[in-house]
């Protein structure tokens, strides 16, 4: 065998591969294995499909960590890494030869597959495809099922092969009924419809499915804010993504989730649906649950919303005002308060209140530099009187 798979010519060796693959599959346990694994990743090499070398030199080094053929793997698995793979990629790479602690074989294999899935992916997913096929077929009743449906899912998506990966989520879903990976299998079928099948329906489906079946999961807001995108940027039903975020908020409040989600409900009431009056309400209720910077920015953008908008002075004095009264050491606090009596002093032509407010500036903020001008239009409005 070590001779026909060190024949220079092609043929033999292309037939060698073959059997090297053949009897390390159906013998993993002869002696001989790790040599076959061994001479299979040089003539993958030879050949330049250097993933598939390294793939191979991989499941050597964690199945067989003992045997003397496992340091010459690893010395030219990073050999191989240095020499072909890019700068991004090396560190990742190298970091696979770090065996985990398990001291089954399978529990070894297994962590190592996960670990490609997740790790490098893109680099190794063909050959690492083909060996967590042959690890399902060798240990189908493996703890990690379920895991290892989910890296090779990922892997197929990392393919392109976007049919496959969505049949390999819902292998996971039909087969692992008690897996943890349900919510996350369920929400990667969301984004394989929305990303590579441009279906933004049934991926609005597939979220709606996931916030209906795991309520708790983790992955919930993702597959609300998604849907909510999808209905925003692809079906313009903004009346639905408006409803998207109502979820969120009220299912994730005083979180980043529900900030994130109350500003966007207000841009889509203001530009999309025409509905001011709605977005300003949703401003103050984002100031009211979040405060902070945050709740100042929120009431100047209501007060600019009643000025430009809804064409209401009045309401424009009243936010400008609640800048004030709500965030008093917040840094806007005295131009809102000062800006509050220009509008009544000009716009409403109301001198009674903006004598008041311009006095509140004054009281208020003594030492702020707006407190020595509100003193002059105080003087000269009440000249005026």
């Amino acid at each position: 065998m070590k001779a026909a798979a060190e024949d220079a010519d092609g043929g033999v060796s292309e037939a060698s591969m073959e059997d090297l693959k053949l009897f390390a599959r159906r013998h993993p346990e002869s002696a001989q294995a790790p040599e076959a694994l061994f001479l299979l990743a040089g003539l993958n090499q030879k050949k330049g499909e250097w993933q598939a070398a390294l793939t191979v030199y991989l499941r050597l080094l964690y199945e067989y960590p003992g045997n003397k053929t496992a340091l010459r793997a690893k010395s030219s698995y990073l050999e191989l890494v240095e020499k072909k793979g890019s700068r991004k990629q090396r560190s990742p790479l190298s970091d696979l030869v770090k065996l985990p602690e398990a001291a089954d074989k399978a529990d070894r294999l297994s962590l190592l597959w996960q670990r490609v899935a997740g790790a490098v992916g893109e680099t190794l997913y063909e050959p690492a495809i083909d060996e967590i096929r042959d690890f399902s077929v060798r240990f189908p009743a493996h703890r990690d099922a379920d895991k290892l449906q989910a890296a090779l899912a990922r892997l197929q998506a990392a393919d392109g092969k976007a049919a496959a990966s969505m049949l390999a989520w819902r292998k996971l879903l039909a087969m692992c009924p008690d897996s943890p990976l349900r919510a996350q299998a369920q929400m990667a079928i969301g984004d394989l419809y929305a990303d590579s099948l441009r279906d933004p329906k049934k991926a609005i489906d597939s979220y709606q499915e996931l916030v209906e079946k795991y309520p708790k999961a983790p992955e919930v807001l993702g597959a609300l804010e998604r849907s909510a995108q999808l209905f925003d940027d692809k079906l313009r039903q903004y009346d639905l993504a408006v409803e998207m975020h109502e979820k969120i908020v009220a299912t994730f409040p005083k979180t980043p989730g529900s900030l994130k989600a109350l500003k966007a409900m207000a841009k889509l009431q203001r530009d999309r649906l025409g509905k001011p009056d709605e977005a300003l309400k949703t401003l103050l209720r984002l100031s009211t649950m979040h405060g902070g910077q945050d709740g100042v920015d929120a009431l100047l953008q209501a007060s600019e919303i009643a000025r430009r908008d809804l064409k209401d002075s009045g309401r424009q004095a009243e936010l400008l005002r609640k800048v004030s009264d709500d965030y008093a050491g917040a840094k806007e606090a005295p131009q809102a308060l000062y800006d509050a009596a220009g509008v009544y002093e000009d716009d409403l032509k109301d001198a009674a209140k903006a004598i008041e407010v311009y006095k509140e500036v004054a009281s208020k903020f003594p030492s702020h530099k707006l407190a020595k001008k509100a003193d002059g239009r105080i003087t000269k409005l009440e000249a005026k009187q």
